[in-house]
Formats: C-alpha cells, structure tokens, sequence
C-alpha cells in the first residue's frame, strides 16, 4: 500500500516525479529536510512571484505543512490545506498534527499529500491533492491547469538540488 493511501486515498489530483540519487540513504535524508525554496533559483523566482513579490522563507520545504508519516532514510509525507487557488483572503485553519490532518474536513478547502520517498538510488515525490466541493474543486482545476507546469518544475529542481547536494556535488 502507498503511504499517501493512508492520509488521502481519495484525490482528483496527482504529479510524480523521481530521479537516482548515488547517495546513502542518511545524506538524501539530510538533503530532503535541509532543502530551502531560497537555496533553488527557479524555485526562489516561482514562488516570489506567487507570493506577490516577498521572498520565500528560510526554512525547508518539507516545512509547509504537517509531517504525517515519518521513517528517516525513507521517507516523509507532509500534508497542508489552503484555498491555494486565492493569493490572498482569509486565513484557513491548518492542521498541526496527523490526526488533526485525517479527520479535517472543511469541503471548500483542499487537502494535498506530498511524499519524499528514497528506494535504493530512486528518490521520488509524488504529490495528491483532493478537494470534495464541487464548486472548490472547479476552481482548484482552473488553477491547476495554470500551475501544474510550474508545481512539476519546482519538483523536479527540489530533487536535482536534494542529488547534488546528498552526492555533495558544489
């Protein structure tokens, strides 16, 4: 069974990517939680400008939400609510723990799953996204149709940055 089935079974939503990494499992580890949006120039850039110009925080990325399962030289899975398709409006309540994550339920609000998974040299990301309104998930699709190509890059220049510097490569 895949880990994101136990937090999120359900989703409308999904993107995987995945590349080798020739590293212990210890160093990919380290890398995938000491990663920041700041230490990747696409991913500074991107998220600057969906932030309506304020530069990304300096914490890793795995930071953005709640961790829901955690297996050091494995994995982590975090998950995270929003609106995501609004800039900006009222906050929304999120999640501080597992089980505040699982039993969540506001239907105009998205529920996302993203999985930092490392099996043997593959390190892979897989991402889900459920969002059980009708009239949300219209505009979470609207949004991620823009997005998606974006959201996919962003993954895929975390991975690179988590292979270089788990193979400690400058």
């Amino acid at each position: 069974m895949n880990r994101l089935d136990a937090y999120l079974p359900e989703h409308e939503f999904a993107e995987r990517h995945g590349v080798v990494v020739a590293a212990s499992p210890d160093r990919v580890d380290r890398a995938v939680r000491s990663i920041c949006a700041g230490d990747i120039p696409v991913v500074r850039l991107l998220t600057t400008i969906r932030s309506l110009g304020r530069r990304p925080p300096r914490r890793p990325i795995v930071s953005i939400g709640v961790v829901l399962d955690d297996s050091p030289g494995e994995g982590l899975v975090v998950g995270l609510t929003g609106q995501f398709w609004k800039l900006r409006g009222a906050p929304v309540p999120r999640p501080a723990t597992a089980a505040e994550f699982l039993s969540y339920d506001r239907p105009d609000v998205c529920k996302a799953v993203i999985d930092f998974r490392f099996d043997g040299r593959l390190l892979t990301t897989e991402t889900r996204v459920h969002v059980s309104d009708a009239g949300a998930r219209r505009k979470f699709a609207r949004y991620w149709r823009v997005i998606r190509p974006f959201s996919g890059l962003i993954r895929i220049a975390f991975l690179r940055a988590v292979r270089r510097q788990a193979e400690g490569v400058a």
